[in-house]
């Protein structure tokens, strides 16, 4: 029934932080303002059949819906403060799993410090599991990361490694038929993302420019090339690939720069900085113990475009491709 599922999903955090002064229960939250910060806001939706496959691990889907959002306000450099969530439940979906939505769901909300203020629901009849989360944070005022600031001159770098959730997703679509020792950590990168929040705000005010890897690198990169009009050149050779990756790769005999390029949904972070950020960078690195990688520089030529040997023209993930295309 409709009440059981909103009491799952929206009402276990009894407990309100001071700057929440309506939650749920109204017919809109109230929340105090954010002093001298700046708000910042964020949405994503994540449905089964293309974020997730449909009847995998159901905490998992809800974990993501609150990552891909968490991933988002990591690439403005702000923190999490409150979330908002529509749920399209299909009429056939099993309580169990509903509340397994829910487990996961709450669970990232809860790593994360997040405080769910409102929501809404809708029966799908007929139609997948989907869920949008609105995420608000916030960021010390004129602070936040954006994707217009890198200039030529500015080095390129990447957070984590590459590759491993679309290696991961293939990995759930097609199990070996051999014991692989990578399987388990490349598939929970991609059901259970971990964005590194904490650097984001940890760069916020040295790095030139910033985004999250959803799309992949390469597509990403060229949302900063566009707004920042500059042209990115990387070096394919020095993408940072994890162990697990590397075993899969030579297991399947695929070549892993394919994956590290185009492959979506890392939530690492993508980001310029000029020389003179250096020690900003490296004290971030060290305070939150997160590892990020040159991949290349910016450079005035060839304004909007990511290129060099190796790197595709295009690629990465595209919502509205023409049916078969990535």
């Amino acid at each position: 029934g409709e009440f059981p599922l909103i009491e799952s999903l929206f009402h276990r955090q009894r407990t309100l932080p001071e700057d929440v002064r309506t939650g749920i229960g109204d017919d809109a939250a109230v929340l105090a303002a954010a002093g001298d910060d700046d708000w910042v806001a964020a949405v994503d939706t994540v449905t089964e059949g293309i974020h997730a496959i449909p009847g995998d691990d159901a905490a998992a889907f809800g974990w993501k819906a609150v990552a891909v959002n968490v991933s988002d306000l990591a690439a403005m450099g702000a923190t999490p403060r409150h979330a908002l969530v529509a749920a399209s439940l299909p009429t056939d979906l099993a309580t169990e799993r509903a509340e397994a939505v829910a487990d996961g769901l709450h669970a990232a909300l809860a790593e994360w410090g997040v405080t769910l203020v409102g929501g809404d629901t809708v029966a799908a009849r007929g139609g997948p599991l989907s869920l949008s989360v609105t995420l608000l944070g916030r960021a010390a005022k004129g602070a936040s990361l954006r994707r217009s600031g890198a200039r030529p001159g500015d080095t390129v770098y990447v957070t984590g490694t590459l590759g491993d959730s679309a290696a991961g997703l293939v990995l759930l679509s097609e199990p070996p038929s051999d014991w692989l020792g990578a399987y388990d950590w490349l598939v929970a990168r991609h059901r259970r993302p971990r964005p590194p929040l904490v650097f984001g705000r940890g760069i916020a005010g040295a790095a030139s420019a910033a985004i999250d890897v959803s799309d992949g690198l390469v597509a990403d990169l060229g949302h900063i090339a566009a707004a920042s009009q500059v042209g990115i050149e990387l070096d394919a050779d020095r993408l940072p690939l994890s162990a697990p990756m590397g075993e899969w790769a030579w297991a399947a005999g695929i070549d892993p720069e394919r994956y590290a390029l185009t492959g979506g949904e890392d939530f690492e972070l993508a980001f310029t900085a000029g020389g003179d950020a250096f020690e900003a960078l490296q004290r971030a690195k060290y305070t939150t113990d997160t590892r990020f990688t040159v991949v290349g520089r910016v450079v005035a030529e060839r304004p909007g475009a990511v290129f060099g040997p190796g790197v595709p023209a295009d690629g990465g993930w595209e919502h509205f491709a023409p049916e078969g295309q990535p």
